[in-house]
């Protein structure tokens, strides 16, 4: 049986300029993930360690 090889595209979240921090969970339902806290520190797009979702500044 053959498998899949394709990779799914990250999530892209837009956040308003002026925030600092973001919680991300991963998603609705068994697919997510503890909830984890980023501070931006400076940058314009950060990504979750877990899930690959990015959250960029607009």
């Amino acid at each position: 049986m053959a498998q899949n090889s394709e990779k799914q595209a990250p999530e892209i979240v837009e956040v308003p300029f002026d925030t600092d921090q973001v919680v991300c969970d991963g998603g609705v339902g068994p697919l997510g993930h503890p909830q984890v806290w980023y501070t931006f520190d400076g940058k314009t797009e950060i990504s979750c360690h877990y899930c690959g979702r990015k959250f960029v500044k607009t």
